[in-house]
């Protein structure tokens, strides 16, 4: 089965601050959504990027560089509908679609043939590592409420992935029912799809603060 990637890359970054968002700041050399885009070559047949308006023509720049086909779409105010416009743009034969973070560019390849691999078993997957910490709850006044026990907490990193008809069939409904989800995973559970869960690495690491982004460039310089 063939299988394409879908990069919502729309944020504009609030959290990290400056006028660039961090999907397209140098990174060891090379804007971080190259490097999402490149890891993904040799895996995927396809790569759909959801960009703002405002950053089209940086992305198609990239687009033209990166070690495979690469469609750039407009994307939405929220991540699903990212995903959702860009579902759309997705080759006919791509049976096995992956989402993953623009500002995670370190993602090892094994990460993702484990992902893809889990969708020759169920309609969606993810990759995720198991809470390390212990998880403390808080109450309005930050004051400790409760102590969550960790066993059968997992973290979600991405990719995140699912079959083609499950995803449209999910983000559809996402759509006409307005939900609220932080991850694509959730989308196909509350649509009522089983989700495998794909042992991630600490590696894999999503870019929020500057300190991630000099990590980020460490790890990837590193790997050269």
């Amino acid at each position: 089965m063939t299988a394409c990637v879908i990069i919502p890359a729309a944020g504009s970054g609030a959290r990290f601050g400056g006028e660039r968002p961090k999907q397209f700041l140098d990174c060891a050399g090379r804007p971080v959504l190259a490097w999402s885009l490149a890891a993904f070559a040799g895996l995927c047949e396809q790569a759909v990027v959801a960009v703002n308006d405002a950053w089209r023509d940086e992305a198609e720049a990239i687009a033209r560089a990166a070690p495979l086909p690469v469609t750039v779409v407009a994307g939405g105010a929220e991540r699903q509908e990212s995903v959702r416009l860009a579902l759309a743009a997705v080759a006919p034969a791509c049976s096995r679609i992956l989402v993953h973070d623009a500002v995670r560019p370190c993602v090892p390849r094994a990460c993702i043939a484990a992902c893809l691999a889990a969708l020759d078993r169920h309609h969606a997957a993810l990759v995720a590592v198991p809470c390390a910490a212990t998880v403390k709850r808080a109450d309005a006044g930050r004051l400790v409420a409760e102590t969550v026990p960790r066993a059968g907490l997992w973290l979600a990193q991405t990719p995140q992935g699912f079959r083609r008809a499950a995803g449209n069939d999910a983000f559809a409904r996402c759509a006409a029912a307005g939900w609220q989800v932080t991850d694509d995973a959730e989308v196909l559970e509350r649509a009522g799809y089983r989700v495998e869960l794909v042992p991630g690495d600490a590696r894999n690491l999503k870019i929020t603060t500057p300190d991630d982004l000099a990590l980020a460039a460490a790890l990837l310089a590193a790997a050269r």
